[in-house]
């Protein structure tokens, strides 16, 4: 469920279609390279070349901000375990400055469905933050795993230890996952807490929770416990897609 109080909660699911033919779905905002000692060597760096990239820093109205998005442009689906660098305005690194992931794309926690747009929520963290303009990705080991080409967005709905839905803002105590998808997937959930920026700044996850991953047949549902301070309720409640465990 969708609060119409808190426009951070609304958002794209993890992944969208990617039109056929089509290389990417926004301009190429930040630079690939391929990383040295990839595992499989000249097929890995192929596979990063289906690679796209681009950041959002302020995201639309609705939409979260500082939003990583990926696009494999590829025929297979793929587990990146990125190194993302924090850049100014004129494009220079700032060193101060820590990056981390909400779903998992800089550990090897995201899948990228093929042919699809899959997104990653960036936080930073460092004195010069408010001087990231856009990031820089370098991608390191790449993954091939089976995945449902085309695959539905699975939704999580909370609920309480009676089974009966809650609303994410609300204290819950687990999450339902249903499949859409006739092929298993598996999914992960995130529970952010967002802080309040000051004008022209973007809003950042202040805290993310994750509620754990699990493996959904087709058709099925799986149920996670709520976590720590999710059990309290979330400014947003977010599913991705992750690797098999």
């Amino acid at each position: 469920m969708i609060s119409t109080v808190d426009p951070a909660s609304f958002g794209p699911a993890s992944s969208r279609r990617l039109r056929r033919g089509a290389r990417g779905a926004a301009a190429l905002l930040l630079t690939l390279t391929a990383a040295a000692g990839c595992s499989s060597g000249g097929s890995d760096t192929a596979r990063a070349d289906q690679l796209s990239f681009a950041f959002h820093r302020i995201g639309p109205s609705g939409y979260m901000d500082q939003m990583l998005e990926i696009t494999n442009a590829g025929r297979s689906a793929l587990v990146p375990t990125l190194k993302i660098t924090a850049v100014d305005e004129a494009g220079v690194a700032l060193p101060g400055v820590t990056v981390t992931t909400a779903y998992g794309a800089d550990r090897a926690g995201l899948v990228l469905a093929a042919r699809e747009t899959s997104y990653d929520v960036l936080s930073f963290a460092g004195a010069d933050t408010a001087k990231v303009t856009d990031v820089r990705v370098t991608v390191g080991d790449l993954t091939t795993v089976d995945f449902p080409e085309a695959p539905d967005p699975v939704e999580p709905q909370p609920i309480d230890d009676q089974g009966q839905p809650r609303e994410k803002y609300e204290p819950f105590d687990a999450v339902v996952l249903t499949n859409p998808n006739s092929g298993t997937v598996s999914a992960g959930v995130v529970c952010i807490s967002w802080n309040q920026p000051p004008d022209g700044q973007p809003q950042q996850a202040r805290k993310v929770t994750p509620l754990g991953t699990t493996t959904i047949e087709g058709g099925a549902a799986a149920t996670l416990p709520a976590q720590g301070d999710a059990r309290k309720g979330c400014d947003s409640l977010k599913a991705y897609f992750a690797p098999p465990s």
